[in-house]
């Protein structure tokens, strides 16, 4: 034993100890706390787990309406597009059977001609069909220069003017019905003696069939000045013999 040293008393050997036992207190209360900290961890994984089986729950249930509205999304698109080719036909029947009503309207018209500018008399009413006709055959002969007997035999089914209540000044044009053909092309063909009258004279026509030739009429004209003959028979265009399509 080293000089100057001395044997540790009985006091000192107790506070050694007593120290060592609040180390140890200590130690133990921490202890305490990291089992007490265990079990809160313990706990808390646990309510995890069961959170998450409930998420993956609720992702098997929605993956399945999802898979079920995909297949209902994909059945509709389906249908839809089975509707789509349906009415593309009904709409294409309707159209053919919009131009075949178009046709018989201007069969029943084929033997129509129309006048313009023939002087009406309505000051008491609308003109009688005796007079509307007398002016008619008075026309042919003075403006479209037809022979007198030409123009009095002539047979019509029927002559009128054309609809509208009788307007003081206002003249109507005559809608003329020709028994024969033949006759209304004698009469047609004179078209060009109307030059400079004031006059017209056309075939008469629905009003669909109408608007298709006057928008094929600039068309027409373009391809006349370029040379070509061009011509329009019902409501096609016809360039050096051949249909344009529009």
């Amino acid at each position: 034993m080293a000089e100057g040293s001395r044997e540790p008393t009985n006091k000192d050997l107790l506070d050694c100890m007593k120290a060592m036992g609040d180390k140890l207190c200590t130690m133990e209360k921490k202890l305490n706390s990291l089992d007490t900290l265990e079990k809160k961890v313990s706990s808390f994984e646990k309510e995890l787990n069961k959170m998450w089986v409930a998420i993956e729950d609720r992702i098997k249930c929605t993956d399945a309406k999802l898979d079920g509205l995909v297949d209902r999304i994909e059945t509709h698109d389906v249908e839809a597009a089975l509707m789509t080719k349906r009415v593309s036909r009904l709409e294409k029947q309707r159209d053919d059977l919009r131009d075949d009503v178009a046709y018989l309207k201007s069969q029943s018209m084929r033997n129509n001609l129309v006048f313009t500018n023939i002087p009406e008399d309505n000051t008491s009413g609308n003109e009688p069909a005796d007079v509307t006709e007398s002016k008619l055959r008075q026309h042919l002969q003075e403006k479209l220069k037809l022979a007198k007997e030409t123009a009095e035999s002539i047979r019509f089914e029927r002559i009128h003017r054309s609809p509208g209540h009788p307007v003081q000044g206002r003249i109507h044009n005559v809608i003329a019905k020709f028994t024969f053909f033949k006759d209304r092309e004698l009469v047609r063909r004179e078209w060009k003696q109307l030059a400079g009258s004031g006059c017209q004279m056309y075939e008469q026509f629905p009003p669909e069939v109408m608007d298709k030739r006057r928008r094929l009429v600039p068309k027409m004209k373009d391809a006349r000045k370029e040379g070509k003959r061009a011509w329009i028979i019902f409501d096609t265009l016809y360039v050096d013999g051949k249909p344009v399509r529009t």
